[in-house]
């Protein structure tokens, strides 16, 4: 919901009762049997430290620590087991990073992520796809402090109980919630070196909307190396070869098509001058350009797969077969 003439976010701050949707905030946790104090006090400070962080972006204070934010770490560790574990017990743990899109994956291969919890589901509801709580602007803004707050206490909590959880990696962005918060607290609850095998089995998944990849390791290193040679190599084919005559490069389009709408779900709640740059390289619209020429012609035609790497070889064989099935 977009700021409007009707909403006035400065009064909201000052009186947080007064919040459209306070009501449907009160309502879904009084459906998770939470008590009228904790609700009264989440929502305030909620409110308040989403504009307190506001103004600290205002002013590129980017690293200092929003008091409301850190009061209700602390307000939910309270009950940090009832709220901040999944309703079902059993079940794997899974953290993710490049997209909603990822997520719902994850969550659809029978994981349980912080959205499954009790109150991590409540303020997914109330951010995704529309943002319901902040109203100061109409980007994502100071969201992120908020879930990186609550997130913090999921790794914690599922760190005290369980000696491993699963990771879905779609993109590599050292800003993110994951490597920001999430990996770094598993590694202190654990007493893990960053070197050592932390009790995370890593996922990485190339080409979500067209191989359906994923490689699983269980070093943050190797999963980062695999990741990054991958990007790595894809762009340096498309800058030294796109122009080369009789080379197929459909599938080269598809890869990075499919990356760029990973960068893109993510987009939408960041506004990074890296996502920038990448979106708006000139290698993408020359991507697109020959992808669209390449409609008219035969997707195999002068296909080699020799002509890719190691790594675009598996990919492109999977590829095909899937074609031919």
């Amino acid at each position: 919901m977009p700021p409007s003439a009707d909403v006035n976010w400065a009064e909201i701050v000052r009186f947080p009762a007064t919040h459209p949707h306070f009501k449907e905030y009160e309502r879904r946790c009084r459906d998770a049997r939470l008590q009228p104090a904790f609700i009264q006090d989440s929502w305030e400070l909620i409110i308040r430290g989403l504009q307190r962080r506001a103004e600290f972006i205002a002013v590129n204070a980017w690293n200092l620590p929003v008091p409301e934010f850190v009061a209700l770490n602390r307000l939910v560790g309270t009950r940090a087991r009832d709220l901040m574990m999944p309703s079902v017990s059993g079940t794997p743990l899974a953290l993710w990073s490049g997209g909603l899109q990822v997520s719902q994956y994850v969550r659809g291969k029978g994981y349980d992520t912080l959205e499954s919890t009790v109150y991590g589901g409540i303020l997914d509801k109330m951010t995704n796809p529309q943002f319901k709580i902040w109203l100061g602007s109409d980007d994502w803004g100071p969201q992120g402090a908020l879930w990186d707050t609550i997130s913090a206490r999921y790794v914690e909590v599922a760190a005290s109980c369980r000696d491993t959880m699963h990771v879905f990696l779609r993109t590599h962005d050292l800003e993110s919630t994951f490597y920001g918060e999430e990996l770094v607290n598993w590694r202190k609850a654990k007493r893990n070196q960053a070197q050592a095998l932390d009790g995370l089995t890593y996922h990485v998944l190339v080409g979500m909307d067209s191989f359906g990849l994923e490689r699983v390791f269980l070093r943050e290193q190797e999963a980062k190396a695999f990741l990054l040679t991958f990007l790595g190599q894809l762009q340096q084919r498309f800058e030294q070869g796109m122009l080369e005559q009789g080379v197929n490069h459909r599938y080269r389009s598809e890869v990075w098509r499919d990356n760029a709408r990973a960068y893109k779900d993510t987009l939408r709640k960041k506004t990074y001058e890296s996502y920038r740059q990448y979106m708006e390289h000139p290698l993408r619209q020359l991507v697109e350009q020959f992808s669209e020429a390449e409609q008219a012609l035969s997707p195999d035609k002068d296909f080699d797969p020799r002509k890719f790497s190691s790594v675009m070889d598996e990919l492109l064989l999977k590829t095909r077969a899937r074609r031919e099935e």
